[in-house]
């Protein structure tokens, strides 16, 4: 049901997009949605990624079609694997002090290198791009599986557009990879430092690390008619003034912008022929698009109640379970009778939402 109804409202998107976030083991949420949208007949021809979000990006752009499923499942079951083969206690306990930031007092050391600004009151502290000596999985043994898992050949010969995101720790100026503007290679996809401990990548002398991308990076495309689905393995739960989250906030950003391009087209209709060439008149219509977004926004996990350890789970049940959970979630979304209908003329963008499988009203 879900792929006959969504074979016959696709037709109407020029652009199929696929932003994948970071979380560490909840990417696997990540790749379970994607296996139900290639299962649904649904194909991104426009992706970007981010930390483990860019791996799952990678292996999508690096495979045929028909190849991509499998490659993911081989993928995630290796790393689940090879972590579990490493998982000593101690490299887990450093995963879970870096990703909750607690510092106990007398507990900070030279070996994290941390300034004093990087401590709060309340005992956290903004994460450097080293947290703790040793990865949960050495980056030459991700770099080979990495390598294993994407054709890079395919990836750059741009049958799918491909955005990745990192930082550059020198400037600290957020910057896109761009398959349709750079040559990607493995140390592209691992810039944004795919999983905790990994160390920065080099680029061209530059050191990248940290994640930088999100629904936003759609604004650099040309304008068109698209379908973009935001998977997030974590997202906090939007609070009164729109969202705490860098996905809430840039929907709700990217939202305001073409809902006003919309608005100007709409209000050009209505301009007499006789005033299109007034010089002001010209320049506003040209910020007018006629071209809507409908974003599915697909969260695992709002709670962020033992998300540390969550996050550094990646033993073959939990796997296993956000796998199956993006799967039924986006099966769900595309079976909803309303989720791919077109917006009222008015609007640019329309949002739908779920989280933890339970749909959120439309915004």
């Amino acid at each position: 049901m879900a792929r006959a109804r969504s074979e016959k409202s696709l037709a109407r998107f020029d652009r199929i997009a696929l932003v994948l976030s970071g979380g560490a083991a909840l990417g696997a949420y990540q790749a379970g949605a994607y296996a139900a949208l290639e299962n649904c007949g649904v194909r991104p021809n426009w992706i970007a990624g981010t930390a483990i979000g860019a791996v799952n990006a990678a292996i999508i752009a690096g495979n045929l079609p028909h190849e991509r499923i499998f490659r993911l499942r081989q993928f995630w079951q290796e790393l689940s694997r090879r972590v579990a083969a490493r998982g000593e206690r101690g490299a887990t306990r450093r995963l879970v002090d870096w990703l909750t930031g607690v510092v106990p007092q007398g507990r900070v050391t030279a070996n994290r290198r941390l300034a004093p600004s990087r401590l709060a009151p309340n005992g956290r502290f903004t994460p450097p791009a080293l947290p703790f000596e040793r990865p949960i999985i050495p980056p030459g043994e991700l770099r080979e599986l990495l390598q294993g898992s994407v054709d890079f050949g395919r990836v750059n010969s741009g049958s799918v557009r491909l955005v990745l995101g990192a930082v550059n720790l020198a400037t600290g100026a957020e910057t896109y990879f761009d398959n349709d503007r750079h040559i990607l290679t493995p140390e592209h996809v691992l810039a944004s430092t795919a999983l905790p401990g990994m160390p920065p990548a080099m680029i061209d002398n530059q050191l990248y690390g940290g994640s930088a991308v999100s629904v936003a990076a759609l604004d650099d495309a040309r304008p068109a008619d698209t379908l973009c689905f935001v998977i997030d393995g974590y997202d906090p739960v939007p609070g009164r003034s729109g969202g705490v989250s860098r996905s809430a906030r840039e929907i709700a950003a990217l939202r305001r912008n073409h809902d006003l391009r919309r608005m100007i087209a709409l209000l050009g209709e209505r301009v007499p022929p006789g005033l299109r060439g007034d010089a002001d008149i010209k320049k506003c219509l040209g910020e007018a698009s006629s071209a809507t977004m409908t974003i599915l926004h697909l969260v695992h996990d709002g709670n962020a109640d033992d998300l540390a350890d969550k996050m550094a789970d990646f033993s073959s049940e939990a796997v296993l379970g956000r796998w199956q959970a993006g799967e039924t979630d986006v099966a769900t979304g595309l079976a909803h009778p309303l989720w791919l209908a077109p917006p009222p003329r008015r609007l640019g963008v329309v949002v739908h939402e779920m989280r933890g499988g339970v749909a959120a009203p439309p915004r």
